[in-house]
Parts: structure tokens; C-alpha cells; sequence
């Protein structure tokens, strides 16, 4: 949970290595106070951190596991841009390839039949697995919609954003106590966000305004000619 606080950062420079994306110091300060707040806020609600142990193979997962998850937000952001696919194709190959490789491991492993045996003899698995294949296909919806239509760091941030927001929730349902060392990084993730987005909206203006100049001007050399 700590690493994934931190993910912005990854997705980032991933994004300029992938697609060759440029972000401002502005973006970078912004991502660094997401990812510093939410994880003060994750150390103020962790009791096992203290008593829990890094080892060198551990390590080299998690640093697995923020690779690859950059790359590839990434790289489905750059298939949407380059090739026009749709979020229902994205995710029509995503789930095709998650499909053949669980199913090759279960063959590997000789669980395959036992797997089937099993959802033979218990029937309300099957509906249960159905129901959370079905909430699963409307959430990859909405994740590729968002990479495609505004990129994956906003997406980051946004999934970031909802791990806080779990574990606040976590905290109000079981009385967790919140010390004012994670209110402040709170409220630090949210001041990076409303900054974020005041900046975003900002440079949307000014393009806009710079449109209506140019239009303007061709405008008055129209009429001039």
C-alpha cells in the first residue's frame, strides 16, 4: 500500500520513455505531494509497518510491480492515441490474454479439472464469480475510457487518490484512530490535487483564449483582403 502511494512518480517517467511525454515542474511538485501525503497518511493508519520486514527478493517485486504497472497504463494510453482503438477492444485483448495465461497455469499446474469440479459441485460459486466478472468489466470500462480520454497519469492519480479514501473509510466503519500526522498529509494529497486541477483548467482557458485570437486575426485579414 506504501509503494502504491508512490506510483505516480513511475508513471510519470515512464511516460516520457514510452511516449516521449514532457511534464512541467509543476506536475512533478503536484504528483511528489499526492504520493507524500497519502503515504503520511497510510503510515498514521498502519499498525503492522513497524513490525514488518524488507527482504532484497521483496523489494525486487515491488520494484516489478511499479514497472510494469507504469508501463502499462502507458502503453494502452499510446495504443489509443496511435491506433484509435476502442475502450471495448482494449479490453476485449486484455481479458483474451488473461484468459489463455491463467488458463495455461492451471493446465501447468494440473488444477484445471479440479477448478471445474469444483464450480461443477458448488453452484452459487458460479454466480458469485459471475457477478464480480460483471462489476469488473464495467470498472475496466471506466479505466480505459480515462486513459484514453485523459491519460494515464490522471488516472494514477485518481486511483491513488481512491486508495486514501478507502482507508478513510476503513477507519470511520472500524474506529481506527487518525493521528494529525496523517490529517495533514490528507490534507497535503487534496491541496496537490486542487492545484492540479486549478493549473489543468488554467491552461484549457488560455488555450481557448489563444483560439479565439488566431480566429480573430484571420478574421480581420480576411475582411481586409
Amino acid at each position: 500500500m506504501l509503494a502504491k502511494a508512490a506510483k505516480v512518480i513511475p508513471v510519470m517517467l515512464m511516460g516520457k520513455v514510452v511516449s516521449r511525454q514532457t511534464y512541467s515542474l509543476l506536475e512533478y511538485a503536484t504528483a511528489a505531494m499526492i504520493s507524500i501525503g497519502l503515504f503520511m497518511f497510510v503510515m498514521s493508519t498502519s499498525h503492522s509497518v513497524k513490525t514488518s520486514t524488507s527482504t532484497i527478493s521483496g523489494v525486487i517485486l515491488l520494484a516489478g510491480y511499479l514497472g510494469f504497472d507504469a508501463f502499462t497504463s502507458n502503453w494502452q494510453s499510446h495504443l489509443f492515441r496511435v491506433h484509435k482503438m476502442s475502450s471495448t477492444q482494449m479490453m476485449a485483448g486484455s481479458n483474451l490474454f488473461a484468459v489463455i495465461f491463467a488458463g495455461v497455469s492451471l493446465i501447468e499446474q494440473g488444477g484445471f479439472v479440479e477448478a471445474v469440479s469444483f464450480m461443477v459441485h458448488h453452484p452459487l460459486f458460479i454466480s458469485h464469480v459471475t457477478v464480480m466478472s460483471i462489476t469488473s468489466a464495467v470498472g475496466q470500462l471506466f479505466i480505459y475510457f480515462t486513459i484514453a480520454e485523459f491519460g494515464p497519469v490522471t488516472f494514477t492519480i485518481i486511483m491513488t487518490v481512491r486508495q486514501g479514501f478507502a482507508i478513510m473509510l476503513s477507519c470511520i466503519i472500524y474506529h481506527h484512530n487518525v493521528s494529525l500526522f496523517g490529517l495533514v498529509g490528507i490534507f497535503v494529497c487534496f491541496v496537490a490535487i486542487f492545484i492540479r486541477t486549478y493549473h489543468s483548467g488554467w491552461l484549457t482557458r488560455a488555450a481557448q483564449k489563444q483560439q479565439v485570437v488566431v480566429l480573430k486575426q484571420v478574421t480581420v485579414h480576411n475582411s481586409s483582403s
